[in-house]
């Protein structure tokens, strides 16, 4: 039995999907890969993210394309968003350091847009607003299922980039902390890099399947 074909639409051209598939596995099997920015195709870079249109009247969103399946009527328009050039991250960060390192810190207006448009449910305005007041931790809290995508920018009309912020954020706080290994465990951690860079991949995938069957590793 033939699978059941849908017609949707990508940036206004109409093209024929299989029910079911994801939007990317649509636009790949149309010989339209170009139309649509791919990375991981698995849910995590955020290369792909879309926005959507129904035709039955629903209220459309931003999506993944990899994520998301195909439906009949479906209208797409592709979010490409500029790369940004990374901004070096500080020790012991504070507002006034990321003030100077993004002069939009204080352009939110508070529309909301930034949140109702992130595909990850990160309250960025709130996290926008706490980046004002200093509230790093928070701020790195917020940010920790962030995928990148640079919604929330593309959809700021006064320019505020907040995952940038939020990154540097991130990094910044990773920097200040005190990452010095205990005493004694050096060697192990050595030994552990040294397993993972140069241990006969065969083998280390055999181990793990071993690892998942019984809890352990044989010698």
């Amino acid at each position: 039995m033939a699978e059941k074909k849908v017609e949707i639409r990508i940036s206004g051209k109409t093209i024929q999907a299989q029910a079911g598939e994801t939007l990317i596995h649509a636009i790949w099997s149309a010989g339209m890969p170009e139309s649509i920015k791919t990375g991981c195709a698995g849910g995590v870079c955020g290369a792909c993210t879309v926005t959507l249109r129904y035709s039955d009247g629903r209220k459309g969103g931003t999506e993944l394309a990899c994520m998301k399946p195909v439906e009949a009527g479906m209208e797409v328009f592709p979010c490409p968003v500029d790369a940004e050039a990374p901004v070096e991250p500080v020790m012991e960060p504070d507002v006034r350091s990321l003030q100077a390192a993004f002069p939009t810190l204080n352009r939110c207006t508070k529309c909301g847009s930034c949140s109702t448009a992130c595909p990850m449910s990160i309250p960025v305005m709130d996290s926008v607003l706490r980046m004002q007041k200093g509230e790093f931790s928070e701020v790195a809290e917020d940010f920790t299922t962030c995928i990148h995508c640079g919604l929330c920018r593309f959809v700021c009309e006064d320019k505020v980039k907040p995952h940038n912020m939020g990154l540097w954020v991130r990094r910044s706080l990773g920097m200040s902390r005190d990452l010095s290994i205990p005493h004694g465990e050096n060697e192990n951690t050595e030994k552990e890099w040294q397993y993972l860079m140069h241990t006969d991949r065969e083998l280390r995938l055999q181990n793990a399947r071993q690892f998942r069957q019984t809890g352990k590793v044989e010698s």
